[in-house]
């Protein structure tokens, strides 16, 4: 039985360690998927040894030389799926108790004690990615997988007491491998590998996606919504009125031909930066214009809010830009009923952001169906 299954998990490690593989040629900055891989190497040649070797030394060595490698890739590959980095000194200490496993064994120490850094190498490991993940926010998927780790941990960490109290401190290899409890303990590890594997590759593709759809939806210069994705948006929400606020940075050609493009990107920035911190869908609709999403407020309210970050702006400075050089931004505004389009103020908003750039420019200008004109208001309460 222990041959079989042991056989069958080379075949599905190498078969996950081939999937993987050609996910990750077609996605060359995802380091994530070569620690998969590895440890998937790892996993397929330790199980190999398992089937042929039947609990002599070189199973022994193969285990104390291959599994903490192979649990130690595997945390390193939910660190960077989580956002974290290599973590070079676990790297370090886990070839430290490999390396002290194999001095005992040389030693001839007793089993029972040979195998304590190598218990510990594992739960290190497998530790390490239980806390990555328990820092992070988390879904279904992320618990799901903190609960087999956690497992795996705790079948690493009990036997260094079981064995020496089960089994008594002479007990060999062969005689541990084939006493109930270990085959229990075994088997109870196959069974939670697999889905360890396939969640961690279904977190890791999902953070693909993911960021996918970030590079699809943001505009790279600002990361704000682009003009697509802003408008989608705003095409999805429910139609129960609200208001738009369209901005455009006054005499931006000016500061592009005095100061440079670079300097340009840098005032773009910080104008989308001040936009964004309004909590609102905030896009950039294209070079240096900007919309605010507001559902829910009036006209008057977005007005209010623009004249807020009108001011913030126009009292903004940069380091590159003379001491004399004030920045300055127009604003129209624009409401839309229940029932009606919001893209449909956008065109209006447009209209008197033009307005107020015919007035004069660094002011608000709010559209009305009688009208325009500037108006000054406070801001507008938080969105939902």
């Amino acid at each position: 039985m222990i041959v079989s299954l042991t056989a069958v998990h080379a075949c599905v490690f190498a078969t996950l360690a081939l999937l993987v593989g050609a996910i990750r040629i077609g996605m060359r900055n995802e380091s994530a998927l070569s620690w998969m891989i590895a440890a998937l190497l790892c996993g397929t040649t330790e199980m190999l040894v398992l089937s042929l070797a039947r609990h002599g030394e070189a199973e022994l060595l193969a285990a104390m030389l291959l599994v903490p490698p192979a649990y130690l890739c595997f945390s390193q590959a939910v660190r960077i799926a989580t956002g974290g980095q290599q973590h070079w000194r676990l790297i370090g200490t886990s070839v430290a108790l490999v390396l002290g496993a194999l001095a005992l064994f040389a030693a001839g120490a007793p089993f029972v004690v040979t195998t304590i850094p190598f218990q510990l190498g594992c739960a290190l490991a497998l530790g390490d990615g239980i806390a990555h993940l328990w820092r992070r926010p988390k879904g279904v998927v992320d618990y799901a997988l903190l609960s087999c780790l956690g497992l795996l941990a705790a079948l690493f960490l009990v036997r260094i007491p079981l064995y020496p109290v089960l089994l008594g401190l002479r007990v060999d290899y062969a005689m541990v491998m084939t006493a109930p409890f270990e085959r229990g303990l075994l088997l109870v590890s196959a069974l939670l590998t697999p889905p360890s594997i396939f969640l961690l590759l279904a977190k890791v593709i999902g953070g693909i996606l993911a960021r996918y759809r970030l590079r699809a939806e943001r505009d790279h210069l600002t990361g704000v919504l682009n003009r697509q994705a802003f408008e989608q948006a705003v095409r999805a929400e429910p139609l129960r009125g609200g208001a738009v606020i369209f901005s455009d940075i006054d005499h931006f050609k000016r500061i592009n031909d005095r100061y440079g493009h670079h300097v340009g990107d840098e005032v773009i920035r910080l104008f989308a930066d001040i936009l964004a911190e309004t909590g609102f869908r905030t896009g950039r609709l294209g070079g240096e214009e900007f919309a605010i999403f507001l559902p829910g407020n009036s006209a008057a309210d977005a007005a209010g809010l623009a004249e807020v970050l009108r001011m913030h702006f126009h009292a903004s400075t940069h380091e590159a830009l003379a001491p004399d050089h004030r920045l300055s931004a127009s604003f129209g505004v624009a409401n839309y009923e229940a029932g009606e389009l919001p893209t449909e103020a956008l065109i209006r908003a447009d209209v008197a952001l033009y307005r107020a750039k015919g007035e004069g420019r660094n002011r608000v200008a709010i559209f009305h169906a009688w009208g325009l004109g500037p108006v000054v208001q406070e801001p507008p309460r938080a969105a939902a």
